[in-house]
């Protein structure tokens, strides 16, 4: 019972499609029998597998031997939760998380994400130092909508690791983050833009740091099968209280460790 509005009809359509549960939505326009000014929408999907089964094996000269395996599922038991449970291992790095998120955690749409991990990790750098992070840890983190593009994200989370800062150190990290998606597609974007920006401050603990990350991605329509991609991405971080920054928090642009082969 509204007035036809082609912008807010895209911006349904574009909703529905985010949500990740379909391979196709389309919204077709009908016209009322015995109106002339009058017209039905009706949103068609075509559902896809919201599930992801990963195994696998590699073999490396820095990480000998690998072995990969994950379960992933968007649509739990079809309630729309996300759960995900992630295993890795190898010489250098060993991971084991579970995830699991609620996008609507309260009728407003509040989103709510809960991580469990445990993590050892022995990073490979230029100048030969050796040293070992262990990581077990817990995060939650809360998503508030502002609007059909804005969210701003809310996470507290604590974490035990070792070498740096003697044989047992603790941090507790409050983050703060905000995203604007105006992508059409979550999976396949032909246009729109995606923004993100996170702060990551550790209150507590013997450690103390600031660290950002910003991230910006523009897609651009050049044919009807081809579109242009770009990312740009920016971090900085500094120590806090005379303490140096910690070496778990360095950001990578690259190279050997960082960059898997697919």
């Amino acid at each position: 019972s509204a007035w036809y509005d082609g912008e807010r009809i895209q911006i349904s359509r574009d909703r529905v499609d985010r949500l990740g549960f379909f391979k196709e939505v389309n919204v077709e326009t009908d016209e009322v029998p015995n109106s002339a000014d009058q017209v039905d929408l009706t949103v068609k999907v075509v559902e896809k597998p919201t599930g992801n089964l990963l195994v696998g094996a590699g073999y490396s000269s820095s990480d000998k031997l690998s072995f990969t395996a994950s379960i992933k599922q968007e649509n739990v038991f079809g309630s729309g939760n996300y759960l995900g449970i992630e295993v890795n291992t190898s010489q250098s790095n060993r991971n084991l998380v579970l995830s699991t998120v609620d996008p609507y955690f309260t009728v407003d749409g509040i989103s709510r994400a809960i991580d469990l991990f445990y993590r050892t990790s022995s990073p490979i750098n230029s100048r030969g130092e050796e040293y070992k992070l262990v990581t077990p840890g817990a995060a939650i983190r809360f998503g508030v909508p502002f609007s059909d593009f804005d969210t701003v994200f809310t996470n507290k989370s604590y974490k035990d690791y070792r070498e740096l800062y003697g044989a047992n150190s603790t941090a507790l990290p409050l983050t703060i983050g905000w995203a604007r998606d105006q992508r059409d597609s979550l999976l396949a974007p032909t246009q729109g833009r995606y923004q993100r920006v996170n702060f990551e401050w550790s209150v507590a603990g013997d450690v103390r740091y600031l660290r950002t990350n910003l991230q910006y991605q523009q897609y651009i329509p050049i044919t009807n099968r081809f579109t242009l991609g770009l990312n740009a991405e920016l971090g900085w971080g500094k120590g806090l209280g005379d303490k140096p920054y910690p070496i778990f928090k360095n950001f990578y642009g690259g190279g050997l460790g960082s960059v898997r082969v697919f």
